[in-house]
This record gives C-alpha cells, sequence and structure tokens, in this order.
C-alpha cells in the first residue's frame, strides 16, 4: 500500500531507504492502495461478480469482442516509472564502474571522520550526535508531519513546486522516476560498502518516531534521490535551479530532524548523486537519456509558450468559445 501523492499511484517503494516511487500517469492525490503502474482513474473499483444462472436467461456481462481495428497495437501510454526502467538500463550498462568509485574522501565537510584509522572518529561521532540531538528538542515535533509524509512520498514536493502535470509533463514524469529509481541503486550499494551503523543505534535516547530502517545509514538514501533529482532536473530546467537545490536541501535535512542521519550521511548522498549525474549527463555514455532530455526541454517550452503546440495542452479549442 502507498500514499498515493501526485501524479499516480504512489507504490511505497522506500522501506527507509528511498523516497517512494510511483509518479504515474493518474491525477490522484488521496491515500489508497497502489495498484503497480496503473493509472490513478483506472484504480481498482468493486464490481459484483452476481450471474443469472436459469434457463434461457441473458448474459449477465457483455461477451461480444471488438473488431480488431478498435484494439490492435493499442498500448500505452506507458506509466512513466515502468517506461523510465529501459533508461535505468542505459545507466547500469554504461555509466559503470564510475557511479561505484565515487571518491568520498578528502571533502569539506569532511565525509568520513566516523570511520575507525580516521584522526578522531570518537569526537567525529559525538559531534554529529550533538547536533541531531539538537535538531531533536529544537525542530522534530514542528517538522514531523513533513518527516513523516516525505518518507516514502517525497517526490510528490517536485510535482507540487514545478506545478507538473501528465498532460503537458510526461517525460519530465519519466525523468523524475529515473532520478529515484536510480538513486535507490546507487544508495544500496554505498550502503552495503560502509556498513555504518544508525544514530540511535549508538544514541537510544534520539529516539526517532519511526525506525529507523535496519539498513546501513551512509549515505542518506533520500539525500541522494533528492540531489538526484534536482540536478537532473536543473539540467533540463536551469532557471529553477535554486529553487530544486532548496527542496533537495530541506528533504535530506528533515531526515536530521527525524534522528535517521547524521549530517555525513547526507552530504555524501549530495556528493554521490552529483558525480552520478555528471556521468549521465554525458551523451556518449548515455545517449537515450540524452534524448529524454531533449523531451524534457520540449515539453516545457511547449507548456509555456502561446500559440505554439501548448495550445493543445494549456488552451484547447483556443477559438471557442468565438470572441
Amino acid at each position: 500500500m502507498g500514499m498515493g501523492m501526485g501524479m499516480g499511484m504512489g507504490m511505497g517503494m522506500g522501506m527507509g531507504m528511498g523516497m517512494g516511487m510511483g509518479m504515474g500517469m493518474g491525477m490522484g492525490m488521496g491515500m489508497g492502495m497502489g495498484f503497480g503502474a496503473t493509472p490513478a482513474e483506472l484504480s481498482f473499483r468493486p464490481l459484483t461478480l452476481q450471474f443469472d444462472l436459469g434457463p434461457n436467461c441473458a448474459p449477465s456481462f457483455p461477451q461480444q469482442t471488438l473488431p480488431s481495428g478498435d484494439w490492435q497495437g493499442r498500448i500505452g501510454p506507458w506509466d512513466p516509472d515502468v517506461l523510465c526502467l529501459l533508461f535505468l538500463t542505459e545507466f547500469m550498462e554504461n555509466c559503470g564502474p564510475g557511479w561505484k568509485q565515487v571518491n568520498l574522501a578528502g571533502h569539506s565537510p569532511d565525509l568520513l571522520g566516523w570511520q575507525q584509522g580516521s584522526a578522531n572518529p570518537t569526537a567525529f561521532i559525538n559531534a554529529e550526535l550533538h547536533h541531531l540531538q539538537q535538531l531533536m528538542q529544537i525542530d522534530r515535533e514542528r517538522y514531523m508531519g513533513e518527516i513523516v509524509f516525505q518518507h516514502d512520498n517525497a517526490p510528490g514536493y517536485w510535482v507540487s513546486m514545478l506545478a507538473v502535470n501528465n498532460r503537458a509533463h510526461y517525460y519530465t514524469l519519466v525523468l523524475m522516476n529515473l532520478a529515484v529509481r536510480i538513486g535507490q541503486v546507487v544508495a544500496v550499494y554505498y550502503k552495503k560498502k560502509y556498513k555504518r551503523p544508525r544514530p540511535s543505534f549508538i544514541c537510544p535516547g534520539l529516539l526517532p518516531a519511526f525506525g529507523p530502517p535496519a539498513h546501513a545509514s551512509f549515505p542518506s538514501g533520500h539525500s541522494l534521490q533528492s540531489w538526484l533529482m534536482s540536478y537532473l532536473l536543473a539540467e533540463v530546467l536551469p532557471h529553477w535551479t535554486d529553487q530544486l537545490e532548496w527542496l533537495a536541501s530541506r528533504v535530506a535535512f528533515n531526515r536530521e530532524r527525524a534522528g535517521v542521519h547524521y549530517p555525513s550521511d547526507s552530504a555524501a548522498g549530495k556528493v554521490i548523486a552529483r558525480a552520478c549525474v555528471d556521468l549521465i549527463k554525458d551523451r556518449t555514455r548515455c545517449p537515450e537519456t540524452g534524448h529524454l532530455f531533449d523531451a524534457v526541454v520540449a515539453e516545457w517550452a511547449a507548456s509555456v509558450t502561446p500559440n505554439t503546440v501548448a495550445q493543445l495542452t494549456n488552451e484547447p479549442f483556443p477559438n471557442f468559445p468565438p470572441p
């Protein structure tokens, strides 16, 4: 089950590691059961299967088939969360091993000072825990509604800020879902590599309101996915860069407010996301994703430019009613 935020089903795929999936083809906003890759307008509807079984009864339901011309080749439009998987394969095949080799050493602020063998890991960890304790006392209660919703439904905040809709911004939704999918794969790789315990495993008094998720803490999956989404969108919507980066930072920081991630987890997610986007935007590596970027640019130009294709999406029947 998922909370269907924004443009689709809202399959709760996050498991505390990520932000949730399914900004799809639907129009709903409500909470409900997530039926994978099913448009919201085609979601579950109860139908009582009651049949008339007496002799010579007419069929209880229509049994006729349609002429082949009415259904031959009828496929799509694909749900963006399904279509994005084609681009995910391009990333996995063409961007490796680079995405597995992001250098996290030597950054400022330090990302790896918590590791044994660093200069003073105890002092580093205690400083991060003190930061989380302060957030627990000052911020957590005020931000709890936002924290809980973003646990599995954070992409809805990008949908809302950009006012994305599935008529005018179909390829934008494909790109956003791609960011979430890539972020999941990359985050779990680095979590398995670094094996960092959660903050409340070290300091139980942090008492997260939920969880914490049992898998490793470093890097923050929410941070990585948030920055991936904002960086990818900024490639095609450069005038939105400030707003997109503000939102990524806010979602990542809310995981610290929740007590489930350290500051260095959030910072590492940002660094890894930047490295992945630099690989993705290289068209010699990912030419099909480059075409997806072009499609996003084109649909945004059409949605804001008068007297063009935008009339088909923003202003249907532009000359009706007549002046």
